[in-house]
């Protein structure tokens, strides 16, 4: 292995991809000095800085994403469904945006805490629960087809409503 001051060429490249911001701190301090450190939330944010993949996350600054009528754009930071902007605060958005990044799925409240947040999840799901809320009442009120559904006592996912089914 090259000393820490040799060519950036040399260097090795050390991937870390995880949700926790404390454990990237972590590994950070204990990679200082010993190569290269790419840090990453998540694999779709790994594919879209070292692959170009055009379905990473919404979460990752990639432009907009379309689900039916329902367009999340991150460069302009709002949301709008059927041409109309939803007026969301910034976690509502950020929780829309991680419900609705592929693959579809059901979010776990720890998921969904350290990916909004962007912090350690400490079993209180309230905060997530309080802007899920929030953000119901704000789709319901645009006449969304699109709804985040509960999965009681995990977390929650985003459905098309008007077939009351997944996407």
């Amino acid at each position: 292995m090259s000393s820490p001051a040799g060519d950036f060429d040399e260097q090795p490249v050390i991937l870390c991809v995880t949700a926790s911001r404390s454990k990237r701190a972590q590994v950070a301090r204990l990679m200082s000095g010993h190569g290269v450190v790419l840090m990453f939330p998540d694999l779709q944010a790994v594919r879209a800085v070292l692959f170009g993949d055009p379905t990473a996350s919404a979460t990752s600054g990639a432009g907009a994403v379309a689900l039916g009528r329902l367009v999340l754009d991150q460069q302009r930071q709002q949301v709008s469904w059927a041409g109309r902007v939803l007026p969301l605060t910034r976690l509502e958005r950020d929780v829309l945006a991680a419900l609705a990044s592929p693959p579809l799925r059901v979010w776990t409240y720890q998921q969904l805490y350290e990916q909004v947040w962007g912090a350690d999840y400490l079993d209180d799901a309230s905060a997530v629960r309080s802007t899920v809320k929030r953000l119901r009442a704000k789709l319901r009120e645009a006449n969304a087809t699109v709804a985040v559904e509960s999965a009681r006592g995990v977390g929650y996912s985003l459905v098309d409503a008007s077939s009351h089914g997944r996407y």
